[in-house]
């Protein structure tokens, strides 16, 4: 699991994998899956209980357009059903890949809250103000040269609703599998990368995990597994 693939090796990984049988759609489950398990384990840890802390949580997720924001979506809809009362932000507009629209309509079926960032961002800081945790699902590996104006909007919201000008914590920030603004293999963090509590790697970490200037942005690593052998 700590053995390390570059953004490129891992698209070729989920194509062999998607070939053998295990789906893309399969994967997108997985992951979003793997990830609330640690989201879950995270949050016990960080209230020193280990029995249900999940009552009267609110966690805000913001979502991009590709498959980073479809693992969101499934991240979103798995927190509601342990019992969060969950909002999702769709950072960069609606979800654009086969599978994140798949997860996206799931979500919006069972009556999640969607919140479209450009039309409506007036409302967000009083949502993100008001949450337990953070989820970002608006990049990932996808990510190269610049954040949008309405990704680093939510960006910049995200880093100073979330942690003090000390960098001490105000609510934890989960980034799935790369924090919005680091490039996957070069790091070259944008100076509104999103800044991580944890930042969870699906299947192998990725070369920006292990680069000292990225470090401050994705915080503890956990990698997790998403099904593939």
């Amino acid at each position: 699991m700590n053995q390390m693939v570059t953004c490129a090796e891992m698209k070729e990984i989920e194509r062999k994998a998607n070939e053998s049988g295990l789906s893309y759609y399969r994967m997108m489950e997985n992951a979003g899956k793997s990830a609330v398990k640690v989201i879950i384990d995270k949050l016990q840890a960080s209230k020193n209980k280990k029995d249900s802390v999940i009552n009267n949580i609110n966690a805000v997720i913001f979502c991009g357009k590709g498959n980073n924001g479809g693992d969101g979506y499934v991240a979103a809809r798995e927190l509601a059903l342990k019992g969060m009362d969950v909002a999702v932000i769709m950072a960069d507009g609606n979800p654009k890949t086969e599978d994140a629209v798949k997860n996206a309509n799931i979500v919006l079926r069972r009556g999640i809250p969607v919140i479209d960032a450009k039309a409506y961002f007036h409302v967000i800081p009083e949502i993100v103000q008001a949450s337990d945790l953070v989820v970002d699902a608006i990049c990932g590996t996808g990510f190269h040269g610049v954040l949008s104006e309405n990704v680093r909007a939510c960006t910049k919201l995200i880093n100073e609703t979330c942690h003090k000008n000390d960098s001490s914590i105000i609510k934890l920030v989960f980034a799935l599998d790369i924090p919005t603004g680091l490039n996957g293999d070069e790091g070259k963090p944008d100076t509104d990368s999103v800044v991580a509590d944890y930042t969870i790697a699906f299947h192998r970490i990725k070369p920006v995990h292990s680069l000292a200037e990225a470090a401050p942005y994705c915080g503890e690593i956990v990698a997790v597994d998403i099904g593939i052998d």
